[in-house]
């Protein structure tokens, strides 16, 4: 739970998406004030769709659900907005989660800190630790720990902590790098990342028989451009187009197996 918050309190959505098929770099969701249409719109909970116009609603309009997809904190029944840990009154580990995964309860003072950052590299991580380090994922390789940068360096055990970057293939007994949604475990289909250390990515999707397959644009409609990208997607003049960048803090909640996948 401490390593995933770190990772959750760091990793955040920084670039767009592009075309079928493509890499994207796993980053900005469509905006609230993105969407033009109210069936997109009301696809994220923490829009609004009034007089033609999708907004992001404001901390006290939201409840849990929507207060824990953005910057917002949730604390005492009720949504406002997010400043630090320290800051509320809490008597559970719960109650920090709800303010945002970077909090953790602190059992002596029952109250929240902020989550500490990873601060070693993986060069200087001892082999028990050799997982991750500010730099990426690690491995223990020729008698050190260093960054993971190919699938294939990984025994069994440790092609695991590559999940939805690495799989196992049994035909060769290898761990190899993920290429394709195709690759991916189908209780896992969500993203697919062919580098390791990167999060440039497929979005995948579940086709009519179930199996995991890349993201295709061009076989979506207004009701399924944006729900079949995950919010990535918006239907533009007839056409499902990637969103540009936007400015929003995306929290944990709806993208908490996402956080799961990468790490």
């Amino acid at each position: 739970m401490q390593i995933l918050s770190q990772i959750i309190s760091t990793i955040l959505f920084f670039s767009t998406l592009t075309i079928a098929q493509d890499l994207i770099s796993l980053g900005n969701q469509c905006s609230c004030q993105q969407l033009t249409s109210q069936i997109e719109c009301q696809y994220f909970i923490r829009c609004q769709f009034i007089d033609q116009v999708c907004s992001q609603k404001s901390c006290d309009q939201m409840n849990f659900q929507a207060c824990q997809t953005t910057d917002c904190a949730w604390n005492k029944g009720k949504c406002s907005k997010f400043t630090k840990c320290q800051d509320y009154e809490v008597t559970n580990e719960q109650d920090c989660l709800n303010l945002r995964n970077s909090c953790i309860y602190n059992n002596l003072t029952k109250s929240c800190t902020p989550q500490e950052p990873l601060s070693k590299k993986c060069s200087e991580q001892e082999q028990n630790n050799c997982y991750y380090g500010i730099d990426g994922k690690c491995i223990y390789k020729d008698n050190k720990c260093q960054i993971w940068i190919d699938c294939e360096d990984a025994e069994y055990g440790h092609c695991a902590y590559g999940n939805n970057h690495c799989f196992w293939n049994t035909e060769n007994d290898k761990c190899l790098s993920v290429q394709s949604c195709e690759q991916i475990e189908e209780q896992l289909c969500l993203f697919a990342f062919p580098d390791i250390n990167k999060i440039d990515a497929y979005i995948c999707q579940y086709d009519k028989n179930g199996k995991c397959q890349n993201f295709n644009p061009s076989n979506q409609n207004l009701e399924t451009c944006i729900a079949q990208s995950y919010g990535y997607y918006q239907w533009i003049n007839g056409k499902c187009t990637s969103c540009q960048s936007s400015d929003y803090d995306v929290i944990t909640s709806a993208l908490f197996l996402t956080i799961l996948l990468i790490y």
